[in-house]
């Protein structure tokens, strides 16, 4: 396999490539990256093995690459799988970097691999990936242009660097004048994702979908209390036959239920919180409850009947919600209480037999307060991987096992208030979530998912109930919800892990910052920096956008303060002063320009000349302060 040499345009290629690689591959699965790594190798070994017909072997060659890519995405024309066809796409243009009309089309792919990644990302990561690739660009179009291979010395590299900056600014300032708009055309429609709530669950659900700790939203803190956040995502008011729960459409309940339900009273509080969902691909959107969206940037619907929330496209780009916190009070009719109290003929006879002797003589209050003294007696315990598994009996769970997580608490619940005549439902979404102490916001991830109950009691309205709360710490076998994990982990160790717990919250917050500024730029604050640009009230931001430059001019004339240019510039000082009075030619030497001063200058800066035209000319090595202070004398 041939060398990179540092002084080709090859050699920035081959940077370019590896960073657009990374820019792509954040979510492919690891097989994917292997196999593009064993891609790259490839093409190193490719890019200078010239031979007959390379262009058309590499063309077939694409093709049964681009097939295998098909498969590893599992044979689904998604967006995802149209920008992995254009990383598989680069790596093969890398094998044939022979000409220049083929490194511009390498540059174009990486163009479009960097917009992509932009759009789809938008964290702090995929940004800077992107302004890294674009500026990297500009330098690589740059050398392409040049008839001669330039020098690959560090002099060169900041010249290339502060071209490439150049365009920094050009592009923040289209980001900031510019309209946002929602990019909504799309070759292929987004690929599905597994974060979120399954359409039906049963016992054993959560187990399966929710041991991901890749994150699902943000919650930017408004003093909240941790253990009051409660997301609700689906509600699972139906219980089929096999024992499964579904939730019960808004659209359905709507048309059955039409009059059943009706706002009794709706006061607005001053209170309001915001949160940034993860493109998770869904169009469900979490929410606290008794709160509704104020953000007009996405269009959401309402169901009334579930209070939750859906976007009407799917939620492939990082999105900025603001929600108002409401004091709604709801009434039901008869009519739908029957219908959160309906349960199939399935229903084990033991559970029916356990509420007729329990329910006796109690109010609906004290029988579901019974109902968790007993999930509270210290037999029941939390275990997101049950040792017996219950085969989607809550009979079994109940009165044997009686082991399981929050499905399962939640699920028997509900059954045993149904049996009561409760109205009741589950309720799904997310709980809790982990507090950035730095930044003072909380990351819900796909581990935080959590199933609780809904109790309807006249006069009160739903009233949350969650059994698994009851569970002492204990009893907890394994969790991997921060608030339900009772294990300190990495405390007290010599090698504590709590370093980069701390790291990764630095890293979290600067993402936080990055990502609320940049989906918080509205149309609103756009105009405002345009009236502040035509009214020169741009300074803190003029120096914000132009940073990358001044950085770079400043290193340049850090750089440029060496010995030689020290004194040379002493030099020209004097000689600029002295042309105020005198001719003095740039063709001078400095004996003809220290015989054409007055008697008095001469004698008073004859030294300096001395001294200078020995460093200059003799090279002589005569330290920096000794000619410092000869110039200070005859200063």
């Amino acid at each position: 396999m041939s060398s990179l040499k540092f002084s080709s345009p090859r050699f920035l290629s081959f940077i370019i490539l590896v960073i657009c690689l990374i820019a792509v591959a954040d979510n492919i699965e690891l097989i994917n990256k292997f196999y593009w790594f064993g891609l790259t190798i490839i093409s190193l070994g490719l890019v200078n093995f010239n031979f007959r017909f390379k262009n058309i072997a590499l063309a077939i060659y694409a093709i049964s690459l681009l097939y295998i890519q098909f498969i590893l995405d599992r044979y689904a024309f998604t967006e995802e799988f149209f920008i992995h066809c254009l990383g598989v796409l680069l790596i093969v243009k890398f094998a044939e970097l022979n000409s220049k009309n083929n490194l511009l089309s390498f540059n174009l792919i990486c163009m479009v691999i960097s917009i992509s990644s932009l759009i789809n990302g938008q964290d702090l990561l995929s940004s800077t990936l992107s302004f890294s690739i674009i500026i990297l660009l500009v330098v690589n179009l740059y050398l392409i242009q040049q008839k001669e291979l330039m020098d690959f010395n560090f002099k060169n590299v900041l010249k290339y660097l502060g071209f490439g900056l150049s365009v920094f600014p050009i592009i923040i300032l289209f980001y900031l004048i510019f309209p946002r708009t929602e990019i909504n055309f799309r070759l292929f429609n987004p690929s599905s994702s597994s974060l979120g709530i399954p359409d039906t669950i049963k016992l054993g659900s959560f187990e399966n979908f929710a041991n991901s700790d890749e994150k699902v939203f943000t919650l930017v803190n408004q003093n909240f209390d941790k253990k009051d956040l409660y997301f609700r995502v689906k509600i699972f008011d139906y219980l089929e036959e096999d024992k499964s729960w579904r939730p019960s459409s808004g659209y359905y309940l709507y048309n059955t239920f039409k009059n059943s339900l009706k706002i009794k009273s709706f006061e607005s509080l001053d209170e309001t919180y915001q949160i940034i969902l993860e493109p998770y691909k869904k169009r469900w959107i979490p929410s606290l409850n008794g709160s509704k969206p104020t953000s007009s940037l996405i269009k959401i619907g309402e169901d009334p009947f579930n209070q939750i929330f859906s976007s009407r496209d799917v939620i492939d780009r990082k999105k900025q919600i603001e929600f108002q916190r409401h004091k709604i009070s709801y009434e039901i009719n008869d009519q739908l209480k029957q219908y959160y109290t309906d349960l199939p003929e399935t229903v084990s006879d033991e559970l029916k037999n356990w509420v007729d002797q329990n329910k006796e003589n109690k109010t609906n209050v004290s029988y579901l307060n019974y109902i968790l003294d007993t999930f509270a007696d210290g037999t029941y315990y939390y275990n997101l991987s049950p040792e017996v598994k219950s085969e989607n009996s809550y009979a079994d769970f109940f009165f044997r096992n009686k082991e399981g997580y929050c499905e399962y608490f939640a699920g028997t619940f509900v059954i045993l208030a149904r049996l009561a005549n409760i109205p009741s439902r589950i309720v799904s979404g997310y709980y809790g979530g982990e507090l950035n102490t730095i930044g003072n916001f909380f990351e819900f991830r796909q581990k935080d998912t959590h199933a609780w109950a809904e109790v309807w009691l006249d006069g009160q309205g739903w009233l949350r109930v969650d059994p698994t709360s009851v569970i002492a710490s204990s009893n907890i076998r394994n969790s991997l919800n921060d608030m339900f994990n009772n294990e300190q982990q990495f405390s007290g160790s010599l090698f504590s892990m709590q370093i980069f717990k701390l790291m990764s919250y630095y890293i979290n917050y600067a993402d936080f910052v990055w990502t609320r500024h940049l989906l918080s730029y509205d149309n609103s604050k756009r105009q405002s920096f345009i009236k502040d640009l035509i009214n020169f009230k741009f300074s803190k931001v003029f120096l914000w956008i132009f940073s990358p430059i001044i950085i770079f001019i400043i290193i340049r004339v850090l750089f440029k303060f060496n010995k030689s240019n020290i004194v040379a510039l002493m030099f020209n000082y004097i000689v600029w002063k002295s042309k105020k009075d005198l001719t003095i030619l740039n063709s001078d030497t400095p004996q003809e320009i220290i015989k054409k001063l007055k008697l008095s200058y001469q004698n008073k800066y004859q030294s300096f000349f001395n001294l200078y035209e020995n460093f200059r000319y003799s090279n002589q090595n005569i330290e920096l302060t000794k000619i410092f202070r000869t110039f200070m004398s005859a200063k």
